[in-house]
């Protein structure tokens, strides 16, 4: 087994290793150096993958030093397969399209360099990626099963993976970037989890130092933002967009709403938006409590302008830098070396009431490095400007890594034979290394290359020799397999229904993920892989579910049986047909279909409103009836025809009471009810009175609509008054208003027609309300 570091070696930053085993050869991350100093590459030593080209490459975390070099790496090597697990593949796209952004900006500054790559190659390495579980072995390379690796939760960030290599020459743990303590938005990573492993690669980014209490440093950092706030100051935290930044806003919304903090508005900025908006989108990857706040209270996580956290839009930008009312404002990047924090710094550094509050690691070369060791009237720069220092300058230990005493503690569990510490400056890797003392422990440098021969395997378990490994359960064309199902069968994607009720069975009330639905359905075997498959056959959900959104995710919550029966034949609608909606108000509307349905709805012209792209669920009965001849008019026409049909239909005379009295206390369907009608006007107009009077008169369930007992009826006076009306029957001899008259036969929703017997209006016909009609 070799191990060549290309970056990332006694520095932080550009993390990339070369493995070499039994033959064949895989590439860990590609990360760039966000803080290069004067005369160094942004890259890894990429001169050294020409000796040995990887054959795969697999990535541990999104964050930019460990993934900023990717896209180049993929273009250089075209054909590998690439793998991360989900939540990283969608970091990782926010972060190097925001990357592309800044070396096209910096590009055309006169001293700026080439861009490394541009939109084209991330789209293209994007592409690649193929999506795997957490604790899910899979063999990185087709033709060399031996060679397996499995994602394990670092606690680091969203998605943050810890790598297990199990190969023919030994089993290797590489740790990537980890954290041991709970975050407010992830767990940290379970030591008692941990496999044993001959070889180790661990971070030491915080080896040389023990963190304080998290709890504690959150109770400073509140104390602080309160005490600017109360001399009337601003505050402007520079975040690490992906996971300290969510961290900071749920701090700070924790402590405003218990009363700790004054109310003031939150402001987040820059890349800092897109990335909660994908901590939304992957919520099953945040902590258990979080999930239950998404799903019980239904409000978005970070940005929640109900409760003053604002989204900045670019252009709102300098507007909100000039006003100097107090405020916390949340904005990349971490070490003030770009994204919109400088903007926001020039203005509060300059300020003695303000505060630049900062919670990460600082790069020596980093303007955020120099703000914390500069004193009050320094000159300082921040960007490409200059600003005399004013304001109170803060920090805060909110990291999401590991300290030298959890370090040491996950090495224990790990118990390796062979220790290689990498991700920190060689004092804090000396450090280190100092605790272990009978461990053979190595430091590389940049191009280091370890030839190592374990002296003790670590046999796989015989659950974990046993579990199947797909190597190209993702590749185009191919169907993805299930963990623990025979690799030559067929696993189709899930019917609709059969997602329905799993749902239906385990939460009828509440509303579903997409990742849950999964979940559900293939159990244990559910991975990442399978999302794209729910999801597609959740396109057509609106029929067995009520959609919603939970954060950035469609939620889905199982409807009643009856509402299937109802809603399952309108996906079989085709444009032309006539169909009867439920406006606003309750009011009835007839329509026209426009399209066939597509992810769950369909193009309308109702005789109220214009074309509207609407849910299949607002589609409330199928007459029977088609107008394709309309199909040719503008929507504004079609709306017309509908209108002068509309007028039409009222004035049919249609009685639900009749039809009450007529079903005997029977259920019966529209559908039944149009098939003994063969009058296209009536039809609709018996629809309609369906849905605007039906359920005073009936209980609908689903397609059935059952009469209401007549004891139930019987109980309103107005209703007892027209069943007699319409007992009495055509000629029966009325009074209305002292005046003598004669029923004609014709009634409608408390409605009857009749016919004046005397005075100067004898032999007219008039509509009375029922409720004025007297027997004579």
């Amino acid at each position: 087994m070799e191990l060549t570091f290309l970056g990332g070696a006694s520095e932080v930053g550009a993390s990339c290793t070369l493995l070499q085993v039994a033959g064949r050869t895989l590439l860990v991350d590609g990360g760039m150096r966000p803080a290069a100093r004067e005369g160094q590459s942004r890259l890894p030593d990429l001169s050294l993958l020409n000796k040995q080209p990887p054959e795969a490459l697999i990535i541990t975390h999104a964050h930019i030093d460990h993934t900023g070099a990717l896209p180049l790496i993929a273009s250089l090597l075209p054909h590998i397969p690439i793998y991360a697990t989900e939540s990283t593949r969608v970091l990782t796209e926010v972060l190097l399209r925001d990357s592309v952004r800044i070396m096209e900006q910096e590009h055309l500054r006169p001293d700026g360099e080439t861009p490394l790559y541009n939109a084209e190659q991330v789209d293209a390495f994007l592409g690649r990626i193929q999506v795997m579980g957490f604790r899910q072995p899979f063999a990185p390379l087709a033709d060399s099963p031996g060679i397996t690796v499995q994602f394990i939760p670092a606690g680091h960030i969203l998605g943050a993976a810890m790598l297990f290599f199990e190969t023919p020459e030994g089993t290797l743990f590489h740790t990537g970037d980890i954290s041991l303590t709970d975050q407010r938005t992830i767990k940290g990573l379970d030591i008692n989890a941990l496999p044993k492993a001959d070889v180790m690669i661990t971070e030491g980014t915080y080896g040389n130092r023990s963190h304080s209490s998290r709890k504690e440093e959150e109770q400073k950092l509140a104390a602080t933002v309160q005490a600017v706030l109360a001399r009337g100051g601003r505050i402007l935290c520079p975040a690490f967009a992906v996971g300290r930044a969510q961290e900071i806003i749920l701090i700070l919304k924790a402590y405003r709403a218990s009363g700790k903090i004054s109310p003031v508005p939150i402001y987040l900025d820059g890349m800092v938006r897109s990335v909660c908006d994908v901590y939304q989108q992957q919520s099953h990857d945040l902590q258990p409590t979080l999930q239950r706040h998404l799903i019980n209270g239904r409000r978005p996580l970070f940005a929640d302008p109900q409760l003053h956290v604002f989204s900045v839009r670019s252009f709102e930008r300098r507007d909100l830098v000039q006003h100097t009312k107090p405020k916390m404002v949340i904005s990349s990047s971490g070490m003030l070396s770009g994204g919109a924090s400088p903007l926001y710094a020039l203005d509060i550094a300059a300020r003695e009431q303000d505060c630049l509050l900062f919670t990460g690691y600082q790069d020596e070369e980093s303007p955020g490095y120099a703000l914390l060791n500069a004193k009050q009237g320094d000159r300082i720069r921040i960007g490409e400007e200059f600003v005399t220092l004013n304001c109170q300058v803060a920090r805060y230990n909110l990291s999401g890594h590991a300290d030298a005493n959890q370090i040491q503690a996950v090495v224990s569990k790990v118990q390796p034979a062979r220790l290689i510490l990498v991700h920190g400056d060689s004092e804090a890797l000396k450090a280190l290394s100092q605790r272990f003392k009978h461990l053979s422990v190595a430091i590389p440098h940049v191009g280091t290359t370890l030839s190592i021969t374990p002296t003790a395997k670590v046999l796989a378990s015989s659950a974990t020799s046993q579990r199947a490994i797909y190597a190209d359960a993702l590749s185009p064309g191919t169907t993805p397999l299930l963990a623990g199902s025979d690799p030559g069968q067929d696993m189709s994607s899930p019917t609709l229904q059969a997602l329905w009720e799993k749902a239906h069975t385990h939460g009828p009330l509440r509303p579903w993920t997409s990742v849950e639905l999964g979940q559900h359905y293939y159990g244990p075997d559910y991975r990442p892989a399978l999302r794209p498959l729910i999801e597609q056959v959740l396109r057509d959900a609106t029929t067995h579910f009520k959609l919603g959104r939970l954060g950035a995710q469609t939620t889905y919550q199982p409807r009643a049986s009856e509402a299937i029966q109802r809603l399952t034949p309108l996906v079989d609608l085709v444009p032309g047909e006539v169909v009867l909606v439920q406006g606003q108000n309750s009011s009835p509307q007839i329509a026209l279909v426009l399209s066939a349905p597509q992810d769950g709805t369909l193009s309308l012209v109702a005789d109220q409103w214009k074309q509207a792209q609407r849910p299949l669920n607002v589609i409330q009965l199928l007459p029977g009836v088609s107008r394709p001849e309309w199909l040719i008019l503008a929507p504004g026409e079609i709306k017309q025809q509908l209108q002068a049909w509309r007028k039409q239909l009222d004035n049919c005379w249609i009685d639900l009471f009749t039809l009450w009295e007529r079903a005997q206390g029977q259920p019966f369907t529209y559908a039944q009810l149009c098939t003994q009608v063969a009058d296209e006007d009536e039809r609709l107009a018996w629809g309609l009175e369906l849905l605007a009077h039906g359920r005073e008169l009936f209980n609908r369930e689903g397609e059935s609509w059952l009469p209401l007992e007549r004891e139930q009826v019987a109980k309103n006076p107005g209703f007892s008054q027209h069943l007699a009306l319409i007992r009495a029957g055509e000629g029966a001899a009325v009074m209305v208003n002292d005046q003598p008259a004669s029923l004609t036969g014709k009634s409608s929703w408390r409605l009857f027609e009749i016919q004046w017997q005397a005075g100067p209006t004898a032999g007219q016909h008039h509509k009375v309300r029922s409720a004025n009609i007297r027997f004579k």
